[in-house]
Formats: structure tokens, C-alpha cells, sequence
């Protein structure tokens, strides 16, 4: 090789080799105007790519499960979520709505286009009992009127009724005695009971007045009872239900009285010396006095009447004849009744079928029993109206629950 082309090349190279260090020197010496800069990067240098050992455990990691006092983000409200959140009461308002409505509308056609019934005859004579209701027919309707008066509610209000039924007790337009069943008749059966056993007495007059004592000691249940309807055969089907009620009459025998009246009416079957009566009778006419058993008067502790004003020609006028026949003061007519209610639409349709269930049933169920309370209250000396009730909500009105008492001031003063 030339040596003056290595010489050359020599020179250059050390003359580069002072030039070098100086740079280095200026990295790493510390300057007086501040930190050192950063070295410069090459942009064109490729990103190292992470190992693929590292990308899977970084993939296996799970993520922190969401702190639960931390509230999720509210969501918009959706059709569905607001019908779910309150189709009940949408619902309800719909059928309160529908109701309100039907009512109104059936209300304004029964008054403008249905006419009040006439109730032609119904003040004519005393209604009594339809032939439908006769016979064999009196004992097949009692049966098919259990199912229809407990969905009513009319048997638990026999129940409430017979529980004012005490002492010598009247019950009017009795029927096929549904109310039997539910009277208290120990008094008679105790006071039977005792009498039997009592081995003192020797002469009639001695028993009659040990058992009348005996008697009038328990003031709570029934000391005596008369049962009044117009129809034989309602009293015949009544008459089965007292015998299986009432334990001593299995092995009594009745004491029978015909009929004295024109009209057939005033028969009576007696029981137990006169302690227990069903009389063939009509409400209108003179009321059987009551047996004096536990007291002088003739007059009755309770009279009870079930669905009677109904079927009578005059109602005020029988209302009239019951306070003639209670205890001044202490006695008290309790009546259960069905008539008018609250609403112009079932009024309406009372007034429109009233012909048709007269001839079927011989009732008018469309009569205004509380005007007709009142009625009596005024035209009847001393007769006081206790208590009106409407019960049974759901018979919309229908039913109609009367006390009444005669108020005798001359005899609170004695």
C-alpha cells in the first residue's frame, strides 16, 4: 500500500477522534444553564413488541367487580319499564272509570225512559202467598233459598236478628221459619227439664207456678213464641223446623184450634201448654195476645218480622197493628226488610220488574221501607224509630234494618 495514502488517512482519523470525545464529555458533564437534555430518539426506530408470554397473563387477569355503594348511571325510561311500573293502578282507574260511567249512563236512562211501576192492586187486598208458593212448591223454594241468601248475606243478618229475641216473642209474616234455627230456646227447655224433675208438686196450679218462676228468672232466649203467616203451607214447612229445633217437641203433641174467621184465617197449632203457637193469620188483623207465662201483661217482649212488609196491602197500617202488640218502653219491633236503595239505575230496574216478580213471589221489592217507617212514626201515637240501617254494602241498599219501641211517658212516670 502507499504510504502517503495511510498517512493521510491516519491524520484524518485522529484529527476526528478529539472532535468525538468532546460530544461524549458534553452528555455527561454537568452544565451551569440547567439539566442536561435528553438524548434524541430515532423516530424512525420500530416500537418493541411486548413478549406474547406477557400478552396472555395480561388477557387472564379479571377486572375488579363494581364497588356496590357506587350508584349505577340512571337509565332513560323505556315505554315498557313505565307500563310495567304502573299498569295495576292504570288498570284500576280504567275499571272505576268504566263503572262510573256505566252508572251515570244506566241512571239517566231508567229515569228519562222507564216509567215508575203502577203497582196496579197493591193497596187492594192482603197479598198473601202466589200459588207458585203453595204445596209442595212452599217446602221446594225454602230449600233453594240457602244458597242465594248466604251469598247475600242475609243469613248472617238472620243470625244478628235472632239474637234480639227474648222473652215472649212474635215473629210476623214467619214464612217457612228461617229464622227458627237461630233462636236461643233454652228458657223452655230448661224450664221443662226442671219441671219434670220436680217431685214436690202435687197439684197442677203448683207446677204451673214453679215453672212460670223458673222461667222468668232467665231473661236471655225465648220464654214463649207465636209464629203468624197468612199461608197453611208456609206454616206447615214451619212447623217441621220447629219439632227438629226445639228438643221437647220431638215427643209433643199439638194442641190443634180451627179456623174462626170468615176468611179461613185464625187456626192455630199449640204446643207445650200454649208456650209455643203458630197461628194461620193476617197481619192486618187483630194480633194473638201473648201467653202469661213470665209476666201479667199480654203484650210482647220482641216482636220480629223477616221480608214482611213487602207482602202486605198496607204496610203503615201493620206497623200500627205491631206497636198495639209490644211492651211500652222495654219491648221493641225489630224489622229486616228489602226495598228501595241507593241508586237511580238499581231503583230503576226494581220499579221495571216489580209486576213480574209480585206474580211470581207475591212481593213488591221496589216500596221505600224507610219513608214507609217514618210514615207509621208519625201516624202512630208513641211509636219511636230507634235504629235504620241500610247493611250489606253490596246489595247497594237493598236491605233494611228498622228498630222501633212505643214510648209510654205515663208509664215511665208510674
Amino acid at each position: 500500500m502507499n504510504a502517503c495514502v495511510t498517512t493521510r488517512r491516519g491524520a484524518a482519523a485522529a484529527a476526528r477522534t478529539p472532535r468525538c470525545c468532546r460530544r461524549w464529555a458534553s452528555f455527561h458533564t454537568p452544565s451551569d444553564k440547567g439539566p442536561p437534555k435528553p438524548p434524541r430518539l430515532n423516530r424512525k426506530a420500530k416500537a418493541k413488541v411486548p413478549e406474547p408470554g406477557r400478552l396472555a397473563r395480561a388477557s387472564q387477569v379479571r377486572p375488579r367487580p363494581p364497588d356496590p355503594k357506587t350508584k349505577p348511571p340512571p337509565q332513560a325510561d323505556t315505554l315498557l319499564t313505565v307500563w310495567r311500573a304502573t299498569w295495576l293502578p292504570l288498570s284500576g282507574a280504567a275499571l272505576v272509570a268504566g263503572a262510573l260511567g256505566f252508572y251515570i249512563f244506566g241512571t239517566a236512562a231508567a229515569t228519562l225512559k222507564s216509567s215508575p211501576c203502577a203497582c196496579d192492586g197493591e193497596h187492594a187486598a192482603p197479598t198473601g202467598r202466589p200459588p207458585a208458593l203453595t204445596g209442595d212448591n212452599a217446602e221446594q223454594f225454602d230449600k233453594e233459598l240457602n244458597w242465594p241468601e248466604f251469598w247475600m248475606g242475609i243469613t248472617s243478618l238472620r243470625r244478628r236478628l235472632a239474637e234480639h229475641a227474648r222473652g215472649d216473642v212474635l215473629e210476623l209474616a214467619m214464612g217457612s221459619g228461617r229464622n227458627l234455627e237461630y233462636y236461643d230456646w233454652s228458657p223452655i227447655a230448661n224450664a221443662l227439664e226442671e219441671a219434670a224433675k220436680d217431685e214436690t208438686t202435687t197439684t197442677t196450679t203448683t207446677k204451673t207456678a214453679t215453672k212460670t218462676r223458673k222461667i222468668a228468672r232467665n231473661v236471655k232466649g225465648i220464654t214463649s213464641f207465636t209464629g203468624l203467616d197468612i199461608s197453611v203451607d208456609m206454616l206447615d214447612v214451619a212447623r217441621q223446623k220447629l219439632t227438629k229445633t226445639v228438643p221437647p217437641l220431638k215427643d209433643a203433641a199439638p194442641v190443634v184450634r180451627a179456623s174462626s174467621m170468615a176468611d179461613n184465617t185464625g187456626g192455630q197449632l199449640a204446643f207445650l201448654s200454649g208456650r209455643l203457637r203458630l197461628v194461620h193469620s193476617d197481619a192486618h188483623h187483630a194480633l194473638p195476645a201473648a201467653p202469661t207465662f213470665s209476666s201479667a201483661t199480654k203484650k210482647y217482649d220482641s216482636i220480629i218480622q223477616t221480608f214482611g212488609l213487602c207482602s202486605v196491602s198496607d204496610p203503615v197500617a201493620v206497623l200500627t197493628n205491631l206497636a198495639s202488640a209490644v211492651k211500652p218502653n222495654t219491648g221493641r219491633i225489630v224489622l229486616l226488610e228489602h226495598g228501595k236503595g241507593f241508586y237511580g239505575l238499581v231503583n230503576g230496574l226494581l220499579d221495571k220488574n216489580a209486576g213480574k216478580h209480585f206474580e211470581k213471589y207475591g212481593c213488591w221489592w221496589n216500596r221505600d221501607i224507610e219513608a214507609l217507617v217514618e210514615e207509621a212514626a208519625r201516624k202512630t201515637p208513641g211509636l219511636t224509630i230507634v235504629k235504620v240501617e241500610r247493611p250489606k254494602v253490596l246489595q247497594m241498599g237493598t236491605l233494611v234494618w228498622v228498630e222501633l219501641k212505643v214510648e209510654d211517658k205515663m208509664q215511665e212516670k208510674k
